[in-house]
């Protein structure tokens, strides 16, 4: 066989090989795509669930400082009116 038409013979073989190879790969590549866009969706998901706990979370922490405020200001009503019953009790005697 003449040089040429082996080496030429071999360049067609390794081009078949090479083809073969990459449409293998690319028959793989829905796949990938798939599991990518399902993981994107799961993602997303998370992220909306997080989101809604975030918000409720904010909530009860409203509620709670809204807690406080009223125990603060019970607090101060009671000392205030403590105060204003030793005055009293100051001028009675």
């Amino acid at each position: 066989m003449d040089p040429q038409v082996a080496a030429f013979k071999d360049n067609v073989d390794a081009w078949i090989k090479q083809i073969r190879r990459e449409f293998s790969e690319l028959s793989d590549l829905p796949a990938a795509v798939q599991e990518n866009t399902d993981n994107i969706q799961h993602n997303y998901e998370l992220i909306y669930e997080l989101r809604d706990e975030i918000e409720e979370l904010k909530q009860e922490i409203n509620a709670l400082k809204l807690i406080q405020i009223i125990a603060l200001k019970n607090r101060q009503m009671e000392e205030a009116q403590r105060a204003m019953e030793s005055v009293d009790k100051v001028k009675l005697t």
